[in-house]
């Protein structure tokens, strides 16, 4: 099944995937703001079919039809807006948008999903791709399953046979705001792991914090589906506890969690990492690292979100707060430890 593809304002992550879509031999083409490749902190990733087609500037996208090609965003969280923003007209003739980026709207405080409907309506169909796995994972072809998350079938179906191979599959599920909540918690989770780990004994506290993360995503998206969608408690209770392993074990909820909170490739677990050590200061690390999303999702969610935060965005929010010297102490009184 060959299909037409654009992947718009490519990361690492978009670069990889745009990559394996080529060597599925679907048609794609890829828009960034540097087209040159050698620029890019690809860490030695060797990207052997995207060599091989021209990476097009981003700000020529207004010259192609957005409705003849399925659209794949693959920017960090604080450049999902500026992308839709800056491009408004294209994406108002787009017929299908997909999202590899996970995160909140800095701006609004909102879910993507939300804002996608807010900007364009019911009619764009839009899905959300999340999964344990990292970029170089795919280009070594290791074995995987991501969540695709959407409410349009036809969608669905498209992505799941277009990207289906032996060792890469997409799992569907339509509880969009359970897996873009998860995608959430789960990099807010890594930073207080990484904390955890350089305070006490590696691994004591992961678990805990993984069980944290998921009952807090399971809340939230609780609270939001109940006052957007359900006058009825019984039958919206009815309605989740029915589905509730499905959507908590599936690749994007639990699957995510626990690779991010456990592996020191994330740059979450990198930053909780260096914000335990006394004497570095947030911005500091900040500044290490470079885009942190559960720092940043994390500020967005208390100070601009609707969304009901838990103990562990709390947690997260105080501790990046306060003096270095006083967040092992929150983190103690968290953990009871």
């Amino acid at each position: 099944m060959k299909s037409n593809f654009r992947i718009l304002g490519a990361g690492v992550w978009g670069l990889v995937f745009s990559d394996y879509l080529l060597e599925l031999n679907h048609n794609v083409d890829v828009f960034c703001r540097d087209v040159n490749l050698s620029n890019k902190n690809l860490n030695g990733l060797n990207l052997p079919n995207l060599s091989n087609i021209d990476i097009k500037p981003l700000d020529t996208i207004g010259d192609y039809k957005a409705s003849d090609v399925i659209n794949i965003i693959a920017t960090n969280s604080k450049g999902f807006d500026a992308l839709l923003n800056k491009y408004l007209n294209y994406f108002h003739g787009a017929h299908q948008l997909v999202s590899l980026t996970k995160g909140i709207d800095h701006e609004s405080g909102m879910l993507f999903s939300d804002k996608i409907k807010t900007m364009f309506g019911v009619d764009l169909k839009y899905g959300l791709i999340s999964g344990p796995s990292f970029a170089k994972d795919l280009l070594t072809r290791k074995k995987m399953s991501v969540s695709f998350a959407s409410n349009d079938k036809q969608l669905i179906d498209v992505m799941i046979k277009s990207t289906k191979s032996p060792h890469f599959e997409m799992v569907a599920t339509p509880h969009i705001n359970h897996i873009e909540i998860a995608g959430i918690l789960k990099n807010i989770a890594a930073i207080v792991c990484a904390m955890a780990d350089n305070y006490f004994d590696k691994g004591m506290y992961t678990n805990s914090i993984i069980k944290k993360a998921c009952d807090e995503t399971w809340q939230m998206s609780y609270d939001k589906l109940h006052m957007l969608f359900f006058d009825d408690e019984k039958k919206f209770n009815d309605h989740l506890s029915k589905e509730r392993d499905k959507i908590m074990t599936s690749p994007g909820y639990i699957g995510d969690m626990i690779l991010t909170c456990k592996q020191n490739q994330s740059r979450n677990y990198q930053f909780g990492n260096l914000i335990s050590q006394s004497d570095i200061s947030v911005e500091q690390a900040k500044k290490d690292i470079g885009t942190v999303e559960g720092y940043e999702c994390c500020i967005s969610l208390v100070e601009n979100s609707l969304l009901k935060q838990g103990e562990l965005t709390n947690l997260l929010y105080k501790i990046i707060k306060c003096e270095s010297g006083g967040r092992k102490k929150l983190l103690e009184n968290f953990l009871q430890a």
